[in-house]
């Protein structure tokens, strides 16, 4: 065979070889890509679900802390108001053990002026946080101060003392918001952190590099998604006590207002009055949120009691 004929022959063979071997990269490449913008797509999608839960936990925490201004504007003030005209401050039921001391009916005063006090400021949107703080702790937390020494219930948005509440009114996760936790957020003890930085993800120059590279990225991601899952199920026990709370507390609102009376001219009215007031301040002191942010544990065992009153 001529000379120049396997020259030839020898050239196309390495030529085909180059050919398979970059397509075989670029096949790499585009895998590499897909499964990198495949995590990113998933980890924006649980991102999105962990928002709109985050909305629902504040709206409703918001609708809670409203049912709670509600009662103490009317039922508690009608109870602090129906003491002052009894006999004395100070009433005592033998046969259930309720009393109601001065220094309780001056707590509920205060409290029953802070309520109107944030209904006032209903319509300026200012009290958005206290709502949500209302909400979520008992009324006698609303009667502390914070370490700067603001009353707790004139907190708001990203000035509130709990960082998850903080979050809850704040910036959404997609958007950095993470209130006053400066960047991450501890959240009935699981931390999160800065939200990933999804679609910016670099493919190394060689192929096998970008599809190692790729897998090591959806890792990440995955790792990411499962404490976004975590937290979404956090916000959901939070709803729960908060469907569980709103529900105790309308029925004992409505049981006290048909057998209230205006005095203690009818002493056995009176002491009925007397035992579902006090069960309804109870119920208005009930924390649904502990301090870490999560959700208080058994709070249907913790109000059915005062139900059955």
């Amino acid at each position: 065979m001529p000379l120049p004929l396997l020259l030839w022959g020898a050239a196309a063979a390495l030529a085909a070889t180059g050919v398979v071997k970059g397509a075989g990269a670029i096949s790499t490449f585009n895998e590499a890509k897909d499964i990198g913008e495949s995590a990113d797509r998933r980890y924006k999608r649980a991102e999105r679900k962990l928002d709109d839960c985050r909305d629902e936990t504040n709206d409703m925490l918001q609708d809670l802390g409203k049912l709670k201004v509600s009662i103490f504007n009317n039922q508690i003030n009608h109870l602090i108001k129906a003491i002052r005209k009894s006999k004395c401050a100070k009433s005592k039921l033998e046969r259930f053990d309720v009393s109601i001391s001065t220094e309780e009916l001056a707590d509920m005063e205060r409290l029953v002026l802070k309520s109107l006090e944030i209904t006032r400021g209903l319509g300026t949107g200012a009290t958005t946080g206290a709502l949500a703080a209302w909400g979520a702790y008992g009324s006698v937390g609303m009667l502390a101060t914070a370490s700067t020494g603001t009353a707790i219930s004139t907190l708001s948005g990203a000035a509130a003392t709990n960082a998850t509440l903080a979050w809850l009114g704040g910036g959404a996760l997609s958007a950095g918001g993470f209130g006053m936790a400066g960047g991450t957020l501890a959240l009935g003890g699981i931390v999160l952190g800065p939200a990933l930085a999804v679609g910016g993800f670099m493919l190394a120059s060689k192929a096998e590099e970008a599809l190692t590279q790729a897998h090591k990225h959806s890792a990440k991601v995955d790792i990411a998604i499962a404490k976004l899952e975590e937290s979404q199920i956090v916000l959901t026990a939070l709803q729960n006590n908060v469907l569980e709370l709103d529900d105790a507390l309308t029925q004992m609102a409505e049981r006290f207002d048909r057998i209230k009376v205006d005095d203690d001219r009818n002493p056995h009215a009176f002491d009925q009055m007397m035992i579902v007031g006090k069960g309804l301040k109870h119920l208005l002191d009930t924390a649904i949120m502990d301090q870490d942010g999560g959700a208080v544990k058994n709070i249907s065992s913790k109000i059915s009691g005062y139900l059955e009153v």
